[in-house]
């Protein structure tokens, strides 16, 4: 059926009247995100499709691929919440690495484990080091909160990785094969922006990082198996090797069950499902098609910028944007986000970083800008050469 100039900007309007929604209930606090793009669906849903045509696409939203995003993030956030007693253990090795290493080490090392407000974690498990270096302050707040969210676009356990690969129908391991430039642009933007150091005198224990095996076994199960197979056996072997009580377990497993989260997978997955639909998503490839790199980076951006929230933007414009994502696209997308996620007020490690070094948000965000105007031009020669 050919559609109509009008109805296609009417769908087009609506979603952003849906997307506005979201981020307004979010900004405002009146609801969690999770639960806010389950609002912004079903109004999208409702006011562009017909009862029997929203039955469907909300019906056969529910199907083996969300199936197996939700079982993932609930084993991966679980893991995460179980491994957060081996931080002591993980300083220890990182500072027999060195002073400057083990700086961005800790932070990026406790990255690898998702939890909501988890540079409060790493902060923690760092500062001791921090204030042995004499650090500024605002510069601890910078390092923590940074090189925590390096990972966002490449580590196989955090949720944008895990909803990304759903919501493009590839493989984790694809989505990484275009997403490694963005990481690779933050890595680097990071390395340039931290300070000289002076030794100290800690003596760490090498044989403590043996503590991250099971970061390790993840990353190599899932390029041999189903992501949720992959994860649950490394935290099945986890929880034996580490004699975890069943009481551990319990309070673990309940972390990673996060209302919260599961909603997002919800929602975003259905308001997927309801764009594809309205070929809303076909619209919008050929309306930005022109501008494609721009719209790939900016959209996501803006998003990021606007919740805070590490994979909101992969659950709001990844669908809409689908025709675009091609290939190294994704990459694109991802800094996007990852930048406007950073520069977020409303994002909570920012404002868990900020309050546990006492440093106004303010003062951090000169050395934040100078990290993305380093990453910018890099993720843009990176894009260029592939």
């Amino acid at each position: 059926m050919v559609r109509s100039a009008g109805l296609k900007y009417y769908e087009i309007l609506l979603f952003c009247a849906s997307v506005a929604v979201i981020v307004t209930l979010v900004l405002t606090r009146r609801m969690k995100v999770g639960y806010a793009v389950a609002v912004g669906a079903l109004l999208f849903g409702f006011a562009s499709l017909q009862p029997l045509e929203l039955l469907n696409a909300t019906i056969s939203s529910f199907n083996q691929r969300m199936l197996e995003v939700a079982t993932s993030l609930v084993f991966s956030m679980t893991l995460s919440h179980a491994m957060r007693r081996d931080g002591e253990r993980i300083y220890r090795g990182m500072v027999k690495l060195g002073t400057r290493a083990a700086a961005i080490g800790i932070p990026a090392t406790i990255g690898l484990l998702p939890m909501p407000g988890g540079a409060y974690v790493s902060a923690t498990i760092a500062d001791q080091l921090y204030e042995r270096v004499h650090m500024d302050k605002k510069v601890r707040t910078f390092v923590n909160y940074w090189w925590r969210h390096i990972w966002i676009s490449v580590w196989p356990l955090y949720q944008g990785v895990i909803l990304a690969s759903a919501v493009l129908h590839v493989g984790v391991v694809e989505v990484i094969s275009r997403t490694w430039p963005a990481a690779l642009a933050a890595a680097i933007a990071g390395l340039v922006m931290i300070p000289k150091l002076r030794p100290v005198d800690d003596l760490g224990l090498l044989g403590d990082l043996v503590s991250l095996w099971p970061l390790g076994l993840v990353a190599v199960l899932s390029f041999l198996l189903p992501l949720p197979l992959a994860i649950g056996l490394t935290l099945l072997a986890y929880v034996i090797q580490s004699r975890m009580s069943f009481k551990e377990f319990v309070e673990a497993f309940k972390l990673g069950t996060n209302p919260n989260v599961m909603m997002i997978i919800i929602g975003s997955l259905v308001f997927s499902n309801y764009i594809v639909a309205t070929g809303l998503n076909v619209d919008l490839a050929e309306m930005l098609g022109p501008y494609g790199p721009i719209a790939v980076f900016t959209v996501p951006l803006i998003i990021g910028l606007a919740t805070g929230i590490e994979f909101a933007f992969v659950a709001l414009t990844f669908p809409p944007l689908l025709g675009l994502l091609d290939g190294y696209m994704v990459g694109l997308a991802f800094a996007g986000g990852h930048i406007g996620v950073m520069l977020s007020p409303a994002h909570s490690c920012f404002v868990l970083s900020s309050e546990y070094f006492k440093t106004p948000l303010n003062e951090v965000y000169p050395l934040l800008t100078r990290a993305i105007l380093i990453e910018v031009p890099l993720i843009a020669l990176l894009m260029l050469i592939l």
